[in-house]
């Protein structure tokens, strides 16, 4: 099998998992279903030797932001009766807005792909090594990097400040 076939194969697999967590019942399932989307597509960018982002994808949203999902969906404990109404309610608005993101990511891509095959975008040399990122974000972005890092700092003391506030009470 070629590389296309896989990367195919990974879309169409990324595709069957999110209809997966759109129509579990279970939040749960669903949430297990988002990671196997969003494993899907770290492949997809392996495939598409973006190695530095497919690691990102793992570490970042498998790794932190789905943990952080579970753990939200376990602490709420939502009642069935509640999501079987919401659930039946929404089918039809979430569909709808599936079909109009599906459609305009279409166009996007179409245009997209003009833009590449015509030159008017140019794809620098090393675009997908971990090298070239490094160098740029330490370089010519460095200014950008420590001010996000400062701002994440002041967050992480702002959250620590307002949990220890609430447990004081």
């Amino acid at each position: 099998m070629t590389s296309m076939h896989f990367a195919y194969l990974f879309s169409g697999l990324a595709i069957l998992f999110a209809l997966s967590t759109i129509l579990q019942k279970n939040p749960i399932y669903s949430a297990a279903s988002l990671i196997a989307v969003m494993i899907m597509l770290a492949c997809d960018y392996v495939i598409l030797k973006a190695d530095f982002i497919a690691a990102i994808q793992v570490i970042v949203y498998v790794g932190a932001i789905m943990v952080l999902f579970v753990f939200v969906i376990m602490l709420l404990n939502v009642e069935e009766a509640r999501r079987e109404v919401l659930f039946v309610k929404r089918r039809l608005v979430g569909l709808l807005l599936g079909l109009a993101l599906a459609l305009k990511l279409c166009i996007v891509g179409y245009t997209a792909k003009i833009a590449i095959d015509s030159g008017y975008i140019k794809i620098p040399e090393g675009w997908d090594s971990t090298r070239v990122i490094g160098k740029y974000l330490f370089s010519n972005y460095l200014l950008p990097f420590e001010v996000a890092s400062v701002v994440l700092l002041v967050g992480l003391i702002g959250a620590v400040i307002l949990g220890k506030r609430e447990t004081t009470r």
